[in-house]
């Protein structure tokens, strides 16, 4: 029995020590040893670490070694790694650091092996069959062949004594890494098939590569500053060559026909050829030494960097693909970018650019020009745009940023530009930009919409005209036109007005949408047809051409007529009026205009048209055949007093002076006189506001037109192209729905927007700046409410815009509601007037120390019935019916209203 149990005991010892894996090298089994969950030596499948010496009997068994997938043994002295060819399970293994001259691995599992150390001579991997990447780290020795493997990934750090890289018949080999080379000259590979990509770095001396006999070769990098030539000549499958950071002075490229991306960034290249590289998609060439750089033919070229260098001049042709450019830090001071419509960000800062259209970039997102010597910026066909840089630009006046689309500026930064007058931007942006300038610390930046007088971006046209059918057969190019024609316009959610100019055609620009262009007229004697379309772009081609068309609808007599004061009324000088008189009515008329005026103020000199009569403060013409609609004109010339003369004329003397035009038996009387109440000034600002009716209208005129007068004098250097008048209306005190233009001096459209903006625009009258030429003006009339009552006062203020300059402000005009004065509160007064008898039934005598000018008289119901010069200091009243009345009385300084009863 004993011998039974010994003969077991003696199998079991056998196959016990069987187990045991011999190691001819005590420091590699040690390492295996040292093996636990707290170090990283060895880790299983599942990625934990593990003990290999699971048993602790100091050994390494067969059984034990199954469960290692990943093995760590750098840096540990090991001379043979024989003994590691019964891991059969090890798929990764790192083993550099070490001193073995030879290794020859066996692991049929072996995916990836990384070697190295200062005495390796020969490496055999041939029998690890699944071997997929190989690094080699600092390998010293003057050769590195590698022949007849199968890896596929290869990454070589070469010592101080590598000078060659040899690899042969490396049929599996897609990617070539060299980290560091201090002495490695030349790397050649031949048959490699799969080869696609090569990184090379940190070799001073490399004169020579060759990978041509590797037709997927795709990508080559180089990060190294030996080579100075960088040849890739007939490369033609390369894509990606990465080159930044080396210190080559010249690359050839002939041949890169597949080439994709370039980047050779940081080099010293003063000249760079891109022929026979159509398939160019980034480019990247920043901080060399290029002077130009052509671009031709390259349909599919995206991103270009080319930051410092000396370029003064950059062309980009035929480039419909370019989305961003980079060019800061050069020295540009001419720049084409017409050829590249789809540009999405451009960043050119830092350079030497006086000008830069962008007018192209449709797509345009992002725009950086900081530093430059810019002088202005036209953005406004880049809708898109969100990001602007664009400080320190010192010669900056002006930036266009007008273009019918509300952005969203996720980044704005304009400022400081110390020259910097004006933005343009579209109306929603307005209150945005001028919190922006303000915040920015340039509150003077003058911001408005006025760089053009159509919407920004995508607009569409309606236009046509409006004529009067003068013979009633039908509207023909043979009839009038009308001027000043009013239109509402809606498109569903705002609304507003625009007023024709003078010669009957009008045209507006609207943006997309659905529009209603409705005509009004002043006075229901006529019909218009249509009385109003709809327009819908851009389902409709634009321009929509749509004219009108007035017919008389009855026979109606109604003139009307103003003075203009065309200067101020300086002592002593001469001052020009203006009389405008217009058919309104729908048949032609004759008649005569009278001028009255202070015969002991002032002198009559001439007018534009030879006067029918003339007496002591009053001319007379005769006028024939006004036509519906016509309107004439004349002007009137008279030399006023000095302060020395008697009786002088001293500033702030209110001068008088009426005009009147008779006809037919008219309709509205009360427009068909004019009182104009004019200060005498010493001094005066050529761009001011008046309300001709003066500072005071009769409680009886509440609700009637008043006129206001508006002046403008260009004072620059150049001529004005442009002149907006906007005037601000104050909707409790007036009726903006009544405003009608009357006259300018040069032509001129209305705009009136919601709710109370008015806008006077003379576009392109390029007014002059020569003292003698370098005036203009627009009147108006426009009701005020009815609801005011005596005392109550109404103003306007104007902003008069000069192309891009600052508006210039006007003077504020007040005009008060006057008390009604009754018979009894006249008498009381040092300069009574006052009325005889009263009631009165055939004559009205006027007792007054002063003379009386003028008379009006008004019915009960504030219509004028009465207006007429006054001799011999009475009034027929003869031809009024019985009732109650308001007799007006002018003198030289005053204004006085009296009531009284006609029998």
């Amino acid at each position: 029995m004993r011998k039974a149990w010994a003969v077991i005991f003696m199998i079991m010892f056998s196959i016990f020590k069987a187990q045991i894996i011999s190691f001819s090298d005590p420091h590699l089994k040690s390492r295996l040893l040292a093996a636990n969950t707290t170090n990283s030596i060895a880790a299983n499948q599942d990625g934990d670490y593990i003990k290999i010496d699971s048993n602790n009997d100091g050994q390494i068994q067969y059984s034990e070694v199954v469960a290692v997938v990943k093995l760590d043994v750098r840096s540990s002295l090991i001379s043979d790694l024989s003994g590691l060819s019964h891991f059969t399970n090890i798929k990764i293994l790192y083993a550099a650091e070490n001193p073995y001259v030879s290794v020859d691995i066996a692991l049929p599992n072996l995916e990836d092996l990384y070697l190295g150390g200062p005495n390796l001579n020969t490496i055999n991997t041939l029998s690890s069959p699944n071997l997929k990447f190989l690094s080699i780290q600092k390998y010293d020795k003057t050769t590195l062949a590698l022949h007849n493997n199968s890896i596929k990934g290869l990454v070589v750090t070469g010592g101080n004594n590598l000078q060659n890289i040899d690899l042969q018949n490396c049929t599996a080999l897609k990617n070539l890494t060299l980290y560091s080379g201090p002495a490695v000259k030349s790397i050649i590979g031949s048959n490699m098939p799969t080869l696609e990509a090569v990184f090379i770095s940190n070799t001073p001396y490399l004169s020579h590569f060759d990978f041509k006999g590797s037709p997927n070769f795709r990508t080559i990098s180089f990060n190294t500053t030996g080579l100075p030539l960088l040849d890739l000549t007939n490369y033609s499958t390369l894509e990606n060559i990465l080159a930044n950071g080396n210190s080559f002075s010249s690359v050839k490229l002939d041949g890169c026909t597949s080439l994709k991306q370039l980047n050779i960034s940081n080099n010293h290249i003063p000249t760079i050829s891109l022929v026979g590289t159509p398939a160019l998609e980034t480019l990247s060439l920043s901080n060399n030494n290029l002077t130009s750089v052509p671009l031709d033919n390259h349909p599919n070229l995206w991103n270009i960097e080319m930051k410092n260098n000396p370029i003064s001049n950059l062309v980009l042709p035929n480039l419909p693909a370019l989305k961003v450019l980079s060019a800061d830090s050069n020295q540009l001071t001419s720049l084409d970018i017409s050829g590249a419509p789809n540009l999405d960000i451009l960043t050119i800062g830092y350079n030497h650019l006086s000008s830069l259209d962008v007018s192209s970039l449709i797509n345009l997102t992002e725009l950086k020009c900081e530093y430059n010597s810019l002088t202005q910026l036209d953005l406004s066909n880049n809708k898109e745009l969100s990001r602007i840089t664009c400080h320190n630009n010192p010669n900056l006046e002006k930036i266009f940023m007008k273009n019918g689309k509300v952005q969203p500026w996720y980044y704005l930064n304009l400022f400081p530009n110390s020259s910097l007058k004006y933005i343009c931007c579209d109306e929603e942006e307005f209150n945005e930009l001028s919190n922006y300038t303000i915040t920015h610390g340039s509150p003077n930046t003058v911001i408005n919409t006025y760089c053009s007088f159509t919407p920004g971006g995508t607009f569409y046209t309606i236009q046509g005209s409006t004529t009067y059918d003068s013979n009633n057969n039908g509207c023909d190019p043979n009839d009038p036109g009308k001027s000043f024609q009013r239109f509402t316009l809606t498109n569903g959610s705002v609304s507003g007005a625009i007023i024709s100019g003078t010669s009957g055609n009008y045209s507006f620009p609207v943006q997309a949408g659905t529009h209603i262009i409705t005509p009004v007229v002043e006075n229901p004697y006529f019909t218009i047809t249509p009385a109003s379309y709809t327009v819908n772009f851009p389902s409709q081609p634009s321009p929509v051409i749509k004219n009108f068309c007035l017919a008389a609808n009855g026979t109606h007599h109604d003139l009307e007529m103003v003075i203009i004061p065309l200067t101020d009324a300086s002592p002593g000088f001469d001052a020009q009026y203006k009389i405008v008189y217009k058919n309104k009515g729908t048949a032609s008329q004759s008649g005569n205009i009278a001028f009255n005026f202070n015969n002991n103020l002032m002198l009559y000199k001439s007018a534009t048209i030879p006067p029918s009569s003339q007496s002591t403060g009053a001319v007379t013409w005769n006028f024939t055949n006004l036509l519906p609609f016509e309107t004439r004109e004349i002007t009137v010339t008279v030399q006023l007093n000095t302060p020395t003369q008697t009786p002088p004329l001293n500033g702030g003397d209110i001068l008088h002076y009426a005009a009147q035009i008779i006809g037919a038996t008219d309709e509205t009387p009360a427009d068909n006189n004019f009182e104009l109440n004019q200060t005498v000034v010493n001094s005066f600002d050529p761009n001011d506001k008046t309300c001709l009716e003066g500072t005071s209208i009769a409680q009886t005129q509440v609700g009637d037109y008043v006129h206001y007068l508006i002046r403008f004098e260009n004072t620059g250097t150049a001529n004005a192209k442009n002149i907006v008048v906007k005037d601000e209306i104050d909707n409790a005190k007036f009726d903006i729905s009544s405003l009608i233009p009357m006259n300018g001096s040069h032509n001129f459209v209305t705009r009136i927007t919601s709710p109370n903006v008015v806008e006077f625009i003379f576009e392109n009258i390029q007014l002059p700046f020569d003292d003698a030429n370098n005036d203009g003006y627009v009147s108006f009339k426009i009701k005020t409410k009815s609801t005011l009552t005596p005392g109550d006062s109404f103003s306007n203020t104007a902003k008069i815009y000069f192309d891009y300059n600052a508006p210039i402000i006007t003077n504020t005009y007040t005009t008060t509601i006057a008390t009604t004065l009754s018979t009894a509160e006249v008498k009381n007064r040092k300069d009574s007037i006052s009325i005889y008898p009263n009631p009165a039934k055939d004559i009205l005598y006027i007792q007054s120390k002063n003379d009386v000018i003028k008379a009006e008289i008004y019915d009960a119901t504030g219509r004028l019935v009465i207006s007429t010069g006054v001799s011999q200091k009475s009034v027929s009243i003869s031809e009024l019916p019985k009732g109650n009345y308001t007799i007006r009385l002018f003198t030289k300084d005053i204004i006085s209203h009296v009531k009284f009863i006609k029998e």
